[in-house]
């Protein structure tokens, strides 16, 4: 039975979209689900995540940016382990410079991004992503030093200090183009046991 892998794409970006396509053709024999979430919306997101987990028996998460914040919600909440690029922790702190006027990489919706958007951020984290219990030995990060959105990130150590798996990289920025060199993170990720 082939693997499955969900990844789980970044603010203002969509699902099939390059890391996605990357994955799929790193690891041909994985099924990688790539569906698009409405970020306006986080507990649309987590009942659609849930959902998707447990119909479809996924065996590790992936995400990047706001992604990562959800694949970090899955590992805690369904005990996956994850591969997390370049995560956000906080959303309703660092979509405050999101607020107005938005426009989608990858389907090219043009949508306002509001203060009430970013309140439901601030709702999830307190009654949902903070209330439950991670276990850091499921967490594996590829960091970029250079991540011109959210700093270097070494400050996620001592939020995850049991996770054994950081690696930082230079030169891959927010976005994190280079997914091929990921390929030995994100088989160590794929075989760790849920």
């Amino acid at each position: 039975m082939s693997k499955k892998i969900l990844y789980i794409h970044g603010f203002n970006s969509a699902g099939g979209g390059h890391k996605a396509q990357e994955l799929q053709k790193m690891f041909p024999d994985w099924q990688v689900l790539s569906p698009t979430f409405n970020y306006k919306d986080p507990a649309g997101v987590q009942k659609k995540l849930d959902s998707l987990v447990r119909t479809q028996r996924v065996n590790a998460v992936m995400g990047t940016s706001l992604g990562g914040f959800f694949a970090i919600y899955c590992a805690k909440k369904h005990n996956l382990p994850a591969m997390i690029i370049n995560p956000t922790i906080r959303p309703s702190e660092t979509l405050a410079n999101h607020l107005g006027k938005q426009k989608n990489y990858v389907t090219k919706e043009e949508y306002q991004f509001t203060a009430t958007d970013l309140a439901k951020f601030a709702d999830f984290e307190r009654k949902v992503f903070d209330k439950i219990p991670c276990d850091d030995t499921l967490l594996h990060f590829a960091l970029s030093t250079d991540d011109e959105l959210l700093g270097d990130h070494h400050y996620l150590e001592e939020k995850f200090p049991k996770c054994q798996d950081f690696n930082y990289f230079d030169q891959q920025g927010h976005r994190f183009a280079g997914v091929k060199i990921l390929k030995p993170i994100i088989e160590r990720t794929i075989s760790t046991k849920g």
